[in-house]
């Protein structure tokens, strides 16, 4: 994805075999008459991958996510599943709502509507009161991503109190056959340790697809390289086999300048001939916008904006 946009416009059908939940707690919230909110808690992985498959149709990224696609997704993303919410009205989703939690901050990291229920308030009243609940449980500040030309979205989180801090933008670098004209060995060694480097010497404030503790989470299939022990990279497969996402790259601190963060890039598309080298839309617009364009990566057309509120105010 994204990071595709991460608001899921739901289209489910109503000929689908009911969703069954347990009996956890379900919070009274100012819904209409027959809409009951429940906990993301109260779904197994399976049916929370089903219910978003099912209303995904028509959505301008299609996706088709199965339960260890859902989780490999969002266990990265730090998603609690207590603080999400599933709306049901009887046994079908009418709304989803789910929270990623990091110490004192929080991310919308899904919400979506069922097209019966768009335009009638009902995403800003239970967001609304996902806010509300956030607030109990001491978080101070709520964060999410929305693509920038979704005006209706932009304006329903504003409406709440979210300004937009930055924007966020994906680039592509094309395949090429082309070799490396001198021998640059890659190392695989453990991407954990790169996320430590991101941590300690990378930019400050990233994005949270982006940030060390999302890199921490990364296990097989992604890969950390090393380049000469300078320069380091995570990537792995994308659904399309004609990718390779590049998830971070980062030189020590002590050995920038020496064109090891090209080398690298070199290093990756001499090594992974004919697949593209993509980063999805989670890269701050002015984060080393030269040497991407330098390195060849083109802009690609979706973009985000990072919003937030302070939830002390």
């Amino acid at each position: 994805m994204a990071s595709v946009e991460l608001a899921f416009f739901l289209s489910c059908h109503r000929d689908r075999h009911p969703i069954q939940t347990n009996s956890l707690e379900t919070l009274p919230m100012s819904l209409p008459s027959g809409v009951v909110s429940h906990p993301a808690l109260t779904f197994t992985t399976t049916a929370l991958a089903e219910i978003m498959t099912a209303c995904f149709e028509g959505y301008v990224i299609p996706q088709a996510i199965n339960g260890d696609m859902f989780n490999a997704r969002f266990r990265r993303e730090a998603l609690d599943l207590r603080a999400s919410r599933v709306l049901m009205e009887g046994d079908h989703p009418v709304a989803i709502i789910l929270v990623a939690r990091r110490g004192w901050t929080a991310r919308i990291a899904a919400m979506g509507i069922v097209p019966a229920y768009r335009a009638k308030g009902l995403g800003r009243r239970a967001l609304g009161d996902v806010i509300h609940e956030l607030r109990e449980l001491g978080d101070r500040r709520l964060m999410l991503e929305v693509i920038d030309t979704n005006e209706p979205a932009v304006r329903l989180y504003s409406s709440l109190g979210f300004k937009v801090r930055r924007r966020l933008i994906g680039y592509r670098r094309p395949a090429s056959a082309a070799t490396l004209s001198t021998a640059l060995e890659l190392t695989e060694i453990d991407p954990l340790s790169i996320a430590r480097k991101v941590a300690e010497e990378g930019p400050p404030d990233l994005p949270w697809f982006l940030a060390a503790e999302t890199l921490a989470t990364m296990a097989a299939p992604a890969r950390g390289l090393s380049l000469a022990g300078e320069a380091f990279a995570i990537v792995e497969p994308t659904p399309q086999p004609s990718g390779l996402a590049l998830r971070t790259i980062i030189v020590n601190r002590n050995a920038r300048r020496r064109g090891l963060g090209q080398a690298m890039i070199s290093a990756l598309a001499a090594t992974h001939p004919g697949q593209d080298l993509l980063m999805t839309a989670n890269v701050p617009e002015d984060l080393a916008r030269a040497f991407m364009a330098y390195m060849g990566f083109e802009r690609t057309p979706i973009g985000q904006f990072e919003m937030d509120v302070d939830l002390t105010a």
